[in-house]
């Protein structure tokens, strides 16, 4: 089944005030599994966002990363990547966004110098430090990929796990979902004031 993407920001937003407006009757209505489905959507998509306006996507509706930035985006994951975690650049799952996301800000918060003669990474890296709290970030990044790993347990075994448990969390897992759905918007708006890291690099600009 092919079925279409949004085609332009005037798309985007009007599909976005459609499923915030069918979260808010999901928890109003007790639905919590529809509102759980509808904030990992937005991890997703803001995920996705954060990563196109740091270049790593040289266009909206690419898959790979831009051959731009990709090595220098390859090494920043092999330095900062923890001992059980593999070292390559796949970005087609939630998990594996939030992974290159979160070794970019560790790299920025942890690089003293050696990059300024790369224009992406010196982008990169004063962007990161005038946007935003990259401590906060990582919590918040830290904070979603648990909220993930909850929401997978729920989806994909839900039948072997006691309801009254279940009943006790999803009101205050989706409550926490939402919250952190918007911290991370917040990360992405501030991130693409200007779109300074693609102008950077001469990418295209969508705003």
């Amino acid at each position: 089944m092919n079925i279409n993407p949004v085609f332009n920001n005037n798309d985007k937003q009007r599909t976005y005030k459609e499923y915030c407006g069918k979260y808010r009757k999901a928890v109003v209505e007790e639905f919590y599994f529809e509102a759980l489905m509808i904030t990992y959507s937005m991890f997703e998509d803001r995920a996705r966002s954060f990563l196109y306006h740091i270049g790593a996507y040289a266009n909206r509706n690419d898959e790979k990363i831009c051959k731009k930035v990709r090595s220098s985006l390859m090494q920043i994951v092999k330095d900062n990547h923890s001992e059980n975690e593999n070292d390559k650049l796949n970005i087609t799952k939630i998990s594996s966004k939030l992974k290159l996301i979160r070794c970019t800000l560790l790299w920025a918060l942890n690089t003293d110098g050696g990059y300024e003669s790369d224009i992406y990474l010196s982008a990169l890296k004063s962007q990161y430090e005038g946007a935003f709290d990259i401590e906060d970030f990582l919590i918040t990044i830290a904070e979603i990929e648990s909220w993930c790993q909850y929401r997978n347990e729920i989806i994909h075994a839900l039948l072997n796990k006691n309801v009254e448990s279940i009943k006790d969390d999803l009101a205050s897992k989706t409550e926490n979902g939402m919250r952190l759905a918007r911290k991370i918007d917040g990360y992405v708006k501030a991130v693409k004031k200007n779109n300074k890291i693609r102008r950077a690099i001469k990418l295209p600009v969508n705003k």
